[in-house]
């Protein structure tokens, strides 16, 4: 969604469990998006969104609170956890990205034909079992990794609902985003300028191979499709 005219939000997640009759991932985003339009409504928050630090830190009230909400519906404890979610945003403003980050979802960075990853690692193994080392709706509080990157015009923002497995570069980000199935949630953001990004017209399907390599056919659809305001679900 766009908070602002040179303010953008883009979140993607993915989890189990259900809270209020809706998959975890869908009430985490549906909330979120609620909770961004009615502190959008108060001055505040619309002076704090046009500035990067400060809308980082707004953003992050936000997403706190749903944390909150989210945590409180599902009934979650120590020893039982009913619902929780990965999540990973990237928040654009002015230029640069401010990437959220808890769970298995990720995000990476197409420069220049290189690819970072934007996101850490919160897998780890305990007895030989995969375990995620943080998520929503599972604490209270708000616990999120944040990093930020300045941007420069072309750049590529590829958020993914599995973390690409082993070394990252541009081949394996597209041999990964290409084994993604049907229900696997794919969102690619383009900085065109500081007042201007768009999205892949499939933002909620796989991308392809042209679109993670930057070529001139996503360019001109993403030129095309600047100020859209997008949400990614997923399954």
């Amino acid at each position: 969604m766009q908070l602002g005219p040179r303010t953008w939000f883009f979140a993607l997640s993915r989890g189990f469990g259900s809270v209020d009759g809706l998959p975890v991932e869908r009430a985490l985003l549906e909330r979120l998006r609620q909770e961004c339009e009615r502190r959008l409504r108060g001055d505040r928050f619309r002076r704090a969104i046009d500035r990067p630090h400060a809308a980082a830190t707004a953003v992050l009230a936000a997403l706190s609170r749903v944390n909150g909400e989210l945590y409180v519906r599902a009934a979650a404890h120590d020893d039982y956890v009913s619902a929780a979610a990965s999540f990973t945003a990237a928040l654009i403003v002015r230029g640069r990205a401010y990437v959220m980050h808890a769970g298995g979802t990720a995000a990476y960075l197409a420069h220049h034909g290189d690819v970072v990853a934007l996101s850490g690692e919160d897998l780890f193994e305990e007895s030989g079992r995969p375990l995620l080392g943080r998520t929503l709706g599972t604490t209270p509080s708000l616990d999120v990794a944040v990093s930020s990157v300045a941007l420069c015009e072309g750049d590529v923002i590829v958020l993914v609902g599995h973390r690409v497995p082993g070394e990252i570069d541009r081949a394996a980000l597209i041999a990964h985003v290409e084994r993604s199935g049907p229900s696997e949630r794919v969102l690619v953001v383009r900085f065109e300028r500081d007042d201007a990004c768009a999205v892949d017209a499939d933002e909620c399907e796989r991308v392809s191979r042209r679109a993670v390599r930057l070529a001139p056919l996503f360019a001109r659809v993403a030129a095309a499709l600047a100020f859209i305001l997008a949400v990614a679900c997923t399954y």
